[in-house]
């Protein structure tokens, strides 16, 4: 007679009866993270339901649906850290005098050079609303650091040609040519104001700076699970 000793058969009904992770989902606010989740970070994430907590509703409020995301359930295990970096996130996203098309060719760079595939998969959406065809995200995914293509070489108008090589030497290189730096700054504004042109160039700066910091922080952590998922290809949508 085959004995099934009670705890295993409790054990045996809750894995028959539990749906694959691979289809499981919850809303971000309730689902509780532990091993068996795959999209478990190296930190738990800390998701307080919305109205008991001021940093978090702060937060939730520039979100879609103010839904929080795994990158801010990261956070909010440092409180004051999610607060400043949601303070100087959202003004760089949200207050600043780049044009939309810019500011994301120079966040979804980062995310390619940084093999950060969370800031990819949250960014590649907001890029195309932004204007970018997928020519131009083929490009910003694939082409070679610090290669400066010729006009018939590229999809990518000058300005978006000159913001991603100045991107790579950022990211990569931390130092900046002053030619590379110089071609930037003359093609970021329409204006010749050298007041508005500071501005954007402090502005680019900041941006690629800053998600220097996201991409690192993501990829550090292991948010969402993505440490070892390859940056996406775009695809024709």
């Amino acid at each position: 007679m085959l004995i099934i000793y009670p705890l295993f058969e409790s054990y045996c009904s809750i894995i028959s009866s539990r749906t694959p992770l691979s289809t499981t989902w919850q809303h971000p606010e309730t689902r509780k993270m532990d091993s068996s989740t795959t999209t478990e970070a190296r930190v738990p994430y800390v998701f307080p339901p919305p109205g008991t907590n001021e940093i978090a509703d702060t937060i939730r409020s520039r979100r879609k649906d103010e839904e929080l995301l795994d990158l801010d359930g990261a956070l909010l295990n440092a409180e004051l850290v999610a607060k400043g970096w949601s303070s100087l996130v959202g003004t760089l996203r949200d207050q600043n005098s780049l044009s939309a098309d810019i500011r994301e060719l120079f966040i979804l760079r980062v995310a390619v050079l940084n093999k950060a595939a969370y800031e990819w998969k949250q960014h590649e959406p907001v890029g195309r609303k932004s204007g970018l065809t997928t020519s131009q995200l083929l490009e910003i995914r694939l082409n070679p650091p610090m290669k400066i293509l010729s006009i018939q070489e590229t999809s990518l108008t000058p300005l978006q040609s000159a913001a991603l090589v100045f991107t790579d030497y950022m990211t990569k290189e931390i130092k900046v040519p002053k030619e590379v730096y110089e071609q930037l700054k003359e093609l970021i504004s329409d204006s010749d104001d050298d007041e508005d042109r500071n501005r954007k160039m402090v502005e680019a700066v900041s941006t690629i700076g800053a998600y220097n910091m996201v991409s690192r922080f993501l990829v550090a952590l292991d948010v969402g699970g993505m440490e070892d998922v390859e940056v996406p290809i775009p695809k024709d949508e």
